[in-house]
């Protein structure tokens, strides 16, 4: 039989090996001030089969606390009868701690297999509290990328390549460099009302200690229009965590070149995936971002959550 047991981060770090970048120990101890408590928790037998990483805030222990995504790291293959005694000890631990469980797992694009046996059986144990639409690009497409997007998005690229812009890549090394691409992102929030989480110092903490990261900037005539932050979060996976344009700019079309060449930029680079983040919150859709995404050649999967 299999039993729960809880680790020191340098104990769980030794044990497993994550398959995201969010289920680091890297990651969860650079924002630990997040949460009340942090519990590592390992799932075994003989054999440590179940990780999780789980931050208590609020009565709740959640998976992720301070990240898009969480979920269970698992070591080698493992059967659904596995993963369900391993959700049952999980739960039988937060009723101990008398705290509920909320759990996120990356969206199903990441590992299609594996992701669907964790529905299928979180469900059963768990109530979905929401499903997010997820939207990425499936860079294999590229080589065919007037092919797969809408037909107004083609008129916008068109008339985008033929403006004068130059896309810079930023050095990440270097704090003057990711604040000049987090100052047009700020801006971009702030012109929209759309929140943004992170402040400058917890970007440049995150990308010079854990994780690797790509900064752009698109220039028209001198002037910063577009830019866009890139985490390298899996093994052929990107994600994009910010991008946005300047409104007095967006009549050139900027956001139609820059997510066209960063399309090409990672199918360059090897990358299977560049996933491109909700356009839901809570599962409620924001119907603008969708409807540019989808135009822009996306694709969806999906992302859920879990509580009990």
């Amino acid at each position: 039989m299999m039993q729960i047991q809880r680790l020191s981060p340098d104990k769980y770090a030794q044990l497993y090996t994550h398959q995201h970048v969010f289920n680091s120990v890297e990651f969860t101890e650079l924002n630990r001030i997040k949460a009340q408590e942090l519990h590592y928790l390992s799932i075994h037998d003989t054999k440590h089969r179940f990780g999780i990483i789980l931050g208590e805030r609020n009565g709740v222990l959640r998976s992720p606390f301070s990240a898009p995504f969480g979920g269970f790291t698992t070591n080698g293959k493992q059967t659904i009868k596995r993963m369900e005694e391993a959700v049952d000890l999980l739960l039988a631990y937060a009723e101990k701690q008398s705290m509920q469980l909320a759990i996120t797992p990356q969206p199903l694009i990441y590992d299609e297999t594996q992701l669907s046996k964790w529905v299928s059986v979180l469900s059963r144990k768990m109530s979905v509290r929401y499903i997010d639409l997820n939207y990425y690009v499936d860079l294999s497409r590229i080589d065919n990328y007037e092919k797969i997007i809408d037909r107004s998005a083609k008129k916008n690229l068109h008339n985008a390549l033929k403006s004068s812009f130059n896309l810079i890549k930023l050095c990440s090394n270097e704090h003057k460099e990711v604040a000049r691409a987090y100052e047009v992102i700020r801006h971009n929030r702030e012109e929209h009302n759309y929140p943004l989480r992170m402040t400058l110092e917890q970007v440049w903490q995150t990308v010079k200690n854990v994780i690797k990261s790509d900064f752009f900037v698109l220039e028209h005539k001198g002037r910063d229009v577009a830019a866009a932050q890139v985490f390298h979060v899996a093994e052929g996976i990107a994600q994009v965590v910010y991008w946005g344009d300047i409104r007095e700019y967006s009549a050139l079309r900027p956001m139609n070149f820059l997510t066209y060449s960063l399309f090409l930029y990672y199918h360059k680079e090897g990358l299977r995936i560049l996933d491109i983040g909700p356009s839901t919150e809570e599962g409620l859709p924001n119907y603008g971002l969708c409807e540019f995404k989808e135009n822009i050649g996306c694709s969806i999967t999906l992302k859920y959550c879990f509580t009990k």
